[in-house]
């Protein structure tokens, strides 16, 4: 039975799955309708923190046009069970697309410039997907893709936890337990995601037709994907998708940005129109594009003029979600159609690394010193850049005064749009609840209030184009003697 939701009427249930259910509602005062997802689980104090979590994360990206929008949360009158109002995605998802049809490479490219720029988004603010897949791209009212799921997110900090996963649009070293996500993660995944809406299958159930899950991992951790398999697709298209799920991590592309520029550099040699990439501190297009010319590409493509009707999300909705999380305390995780595509796992798979490849070339191979993408093109990071590692922050001090403690550090190596990541430590590890923030400027003040004898944070510098140290770095004040 659905619950009693203020200011709403129930309309029909929309799903169901192991934790929550998502119900359709019409909200009075607003007069429309919205997604509305209500735990099934009574509250403890883990999940207050996790589900506030969530929602602060959420109200960071509502604005985004790319991101599914969060309205309010709170707590069932009667049950007191945590809820969320959504953004109502009343076309379905991309996995019902890809049940009924394959994409064309025009619609495929400007997807993926759409998502790329969404999840340039996400890792801008420190916050990694993990669960990037067909069911988790709604369509909205507008006809237009929308992130959603952002239920196992994590912090950059907090990467290395474990967590469930889609085996099919996983990458290698998630499924073997070597990492719990991260940036480069997130790329395979949706580099699968727009490959398998090509083909009509997650890639490697495409070319090597497991029977089981676990013998689908042995695939992806153990074997590589042919090249020339993707119908219809020039091979230039193909390369792009294969760099981005390279087996090795260093040998995808560095951000989503440059992904997304990959992407944006072949729509432009097919000869559609290029889709605008709409992300913080990112310019719209690369460097000297080019308007589409009539008749073929250098691809051999027809010339096409997709539609580059832009939606835009107002400042309202990200001020009524900003105010959500500051009035609600318990909030719920982010996901509209809940997780019940494919089977989940959290357990490592038990995989022979004797047999996995190190460095496979996933179908293209990454240029360590940044001179040449799949497509010929300059990558948007000069040469010097893509072969030198983000360097770790150094003289990293704190200095208590009082109830406030004030953190300051230097950037050895600082190059124009450095922006910097922290978050709040304890015992070496993310402190519960911790948000990881961005700055601008090496320096971070912390209120102190509550007694505790020390605080730490650790800090990574940030790239403008995504790109991070490789460990942060760690230090401590004394807070109380």
């Amino acid at each position: 039975m659905a619950p009693m939701i203020p200011d709403c009427d129930f309309i029909r249930e929309l799903g169901s799955g192991s934790t929550a259910d998502v119900y359709l509602y019409r909200q009075h005062n607003l007069n429309r309708e919205v997604a509305v997802k209500v735990g099934k689980a009574r509250q403890d104090r883990d999940f207050d923190e996790a589900f506030e979590k969530e929602a602060k994360i959420m109200a960071q990206f509502s604005t985004h046009p790319y991101i599914v929008s969060i309205y309010g949360s709170g707590l069932t009158p009667q049950s007191r069970l945590p809820y969320l109002v959504l953004e109502y995605a009343p076309h379905g998802s991309y996995k019902d697309i890809m049940r009924s049809r394959r994409l064309t490479v025009a619609e495929m490219l400007d997807l993926g410039v759409k998502l790329t720029a969404a999840l340039q988004t996400a890792h801008r603010h420190g916050i990694i997907h993990r669960d990037i897949k067909p069911a988790n791209i709604l369509i909205t009212s507008a006809n237009q893709p929308a992130l959603s799921d952002f239920g196992i997110s994590t912090s950059i900090y907090e990467s290395k936890s474990r967590t469930g996963f889609s085996v099919p649009w996983a990458p290698p070293e998630v499924l073997t337990g070597k990492s719990g996500g991260s940036e480069t993660s997130d790329i395979y995944s949706l580099a699968a995601t727009l490959y398998g809406l090509l083909v009509g299958k997650s890639p490697f159930e495409y070319i090597f037709h497991p029977h089981t899950q676990n013998e689908l991992a042995q695939h992806i951790v153990s074997d590589q994907l042919p090249k020339n398999t993707i119908p219809d697709a020039p091979k230039e298209i193909e390369q792009i998708l294969l760099k981005a799920m390279n087996k090795d991590p260093d040998a995808r592309y560095l951000s989503a940005q440059q992904f997304g520029r990959a992407l944006q550099t072949a729509q432009e040699d097919c000869g559609y129109n290029m889709t605008p990439f709409v992300a913080e501190d990112c310019d719209e297009f690369p460097a000297h594009h080019t308007l589409p010319q009539s008749g073929k590409s250098r691809f051999g493509a027809k010339t096409v003029t997709p539609q580059r009707k832009r939606s835009k999300k107002p400042l309202v909705i990200t001020l009524a979600a900003l105010a959500a999380v500051a009035i609600i305390v318990t909030t719920f995780a982010f996901v509209v159609i809940p997780r019940m595509d494919s089977k989940k796992s959290d357990e490592r798979t038990k995989i022979d690394t004797m047999q996995t490849p190190h460095s496979g070339d996933g179908g293209s191979s990454h240029d360590k010193n940044g001179k040449n993408n799949a497509n010929g093109q300059k990558d948007d990071i000069t040469s010097e850049d893509a072969g030198a590692a983000v360097p770790q922050a150094t003289n990293l001090m704190g200095t208590a005064d009082g109830q406030n403690v004030t953190f300051t550090w230097s950037n050895p190596a600082p190059k124009a749009g450095d922006t910097y990541a922290w978050a709040e430590v304890e015992d070496g590890s993310a402190a519960p609840g911790a948000q990881t923030s961005i700055v601008k400027e090496p320096k971070v003040t912390l209120n102190v209030a509550g007694g505790k004898p020390q605080t730490c944070i650790q800090v990574s510098i940030v790239r403008a184009d995504g790109r991070m140290s490789a460990s942060p770095a760690m230090a401590c004040a004394v807070t109380k003697q």
